[in-house]
């Protein structure tokens, strides 16, 4: 007599006659922490199984389940209040970095600093400072309140103009610019590249109106170029703009992209807090309608993963942000696993 039997596999085919099968495929690629989270999180760890005890200045990631992890093994967690009445204490600054500010804060103090700011941010602290000091208009792509941005303006004496939306349709986010002045266009690491491009070309054009000029395209730059400026043996162009986006993230959105066309569902896992997430997130839900945004398990929703017969989906795909931890999305693929066992229609 045929039956049918319903078998959940972790990203791998289990080929049975009369076998009904759902497939629950956990993105090990592109999905979870990327390298600079990765250091603050075992420098992290190193410091609590040393010490016992770590503040962190702010979310040492935006992820609050692992968040949750660290503070149960000593980490503690203070604002900008509780950051500057810390005396004597050892302090941890996240991969996002920090403004020259904190630094000082942190001598006055008399805090033991470990810094984990990602090597990426360090760069793009570093370009700020000299694009600053060769007197040019700092113009960040990237979210005003978010801690990375935060650090970058602090490189420029808080001067900076900073544009989230590349079509410049928020007047008050280009209030500010002085369309006169020389001008640098950098980015937060974790934009988008598609609208740090969209947001160089309405610059060009908007400099270009102002000026009574032809929008012309203005100069890519690299440290090298900076340096032969400050050393005075090569200027550069009054407008100019460097790349400054993680590649290492960027790169994720095609592999999500695909991954989620590849899977009728899927189930994506972040902090609600995180600007990546929120760009993940979006990529895989334009690829694929039947994404669904989770911060952790009780957020799971049984009927995602359920067709409008009311049998299970053969494909579910699990992916995450780069703020989120592998532990967690194997957490979540396993729900989701027993979940299919426990239903599964006979």
């Amino acid at each position: 007599m045929p039956f049918d039997l319903i078998v959940v596999t972790f990203g791998f085919s289990l080929l049975t006659p009369n076998v009904y099968r759902v497939n629950v495929n956990l993105d090990r690629t592109s999905s979870g922490f990327c390298i600079g989270v990765q250091g603050t999180i075992y420098e992290a760890e190193e410091k609590l199984r040393e010490k016992g005890r770590l503040f962190s200045f702010g979310d040492v990631v935006h992820n609050e389940v692992e968040v949750k992890r660290l503070e149960d093994l000593g980490l503690v967690t203070v604002d900008e209040a509780g950051f500057k009445e810390l005396k004597n204490a050892e302090v941890l600054i996240r991969a996002h970095g920090e403004p020259p500010s904190t630094y000082r804060i942190a001598k006055e103090n008399n805090l033991t600093v470990t810094d984990t700011t990602c090597p990426v941010v360090s760069r793009l602290q570093r370009t700020t400072r000299m694009l600053f000091e060769l007197g040019y208009q700092i113009i960040i792509y990237g979210k005003q309140t978010h801690p990375e941005v935060i650090g970058i303006n602090g490189q420029c004496n808080n001067q900076a103009v900073i544009i989230k939306h590349a079509d410049l349709s928020y007047p008050e986010e280009i209030a500010g610019l002085d369309l006169t002045k020389k001008s640098a266009l950098i980015s937060q690491t974790t934009m988008d590249v598609p609208g740090f491009y969209e947001l160089k070309k309405n610059l060009e054009k908007l400099f270009a109106e102002a000026l009574s000029l032809e929008a012309t395209p203005w100069m890519a730059i690299r440290d090298i170029d900076i340096t032969a400026d400050i050393t005075g043996v090569r200027p550069m162009p009054t407008l100019v703009f460097k790349d400054t986006i993680c590649r290492q993230v960027s790169s994720r959105n095609q592999k999500l992209h695909d991954f989620s066309l590849a899977n009728e569902v899927v189930i994506f896992v972040a902090g609600k807090k995180s600007s990546n997430g929120q760009v993940l997130y979006n990529i895989c839900k334009d690829a694929n309608p039947r994404t669904f945004f989770i911060e952790d398990i009780d957020e799971f929703q049984e009927s995602w993963i359920s067709n409008s017969d009311g049998n299970l989906v053969e494909n579910v795909g699990v992916c995450g942000a780069t703020s989120t931890p592998m532990w967690h999305l194997e957490k979540v693929a396993l729900h989701i696993e027993q979940f299919a066992q426990k239903n599964s229609s006979h």
